[in-house]
């Protein structure tokens, strides 16, 4: 039993892996990278690993720093990251708070079924084109 749940949760974790890469080279410029990457370490595959292993110590060493800041006082660690994070979002706030630089968005889709086939029809529509309607008023 617990050798077919250890199976099941492979397949699901291949799933979402395949599902994460395709979307991720369903971009056009993603692809282009993933493949100059790929010739790079086809031309020198010791020097790319090299490179690469260069690269992985060196995220390493800066993920243990931040970790040791974090856990050396957590409250300013905390206030800092909080300060970074509002700093690097005010432009965008103050863009988003500007209604008069907002503009409603018109839909525009095909005409199956898209948002240009919908039409409000209001009882004064339907009076002032057709004048034997009956106003639901009358109908009381």
């Amino acid at each position: 039993m617990a050798n077919n749940n250890k199976a099941g949760l492979l397949r699901a974790a291949l799933v979402i892996g395949g599902t994460a890469v395709a979307a991720v080279l369903s971009k056009k410029e993603n692809r282009d990278k993933l493949l100059d990457e790929y010739n790079k370490a086809k031309q020198d595959p010791k020097g790319y690993a090299d490179t690469a292993k260069e690269k992985a110590t060196n995220l390493q060493q800066v993920a243990k720093e931040e970790i040791s800041k974090a856990k050396e006082d957590p409250e300013s660690y905390k206030a800092n990251l909080t300060q970074k994070v509002q700093e690097k979002t005010a432009p965008l706030a103050d863009k988003l708070s500007k209604k008069d630089s907002v503009e409603e968005e018109k839909q525009n889709f095909d005409d199956e079924g898209g948002a240009n086939n919908i039409h409000i029809v209001t009882d004064k529509d339907v009076a002032d084109q057709n004048p034997n309607a009956v106003s639901k008023n009358d109908l009381k």
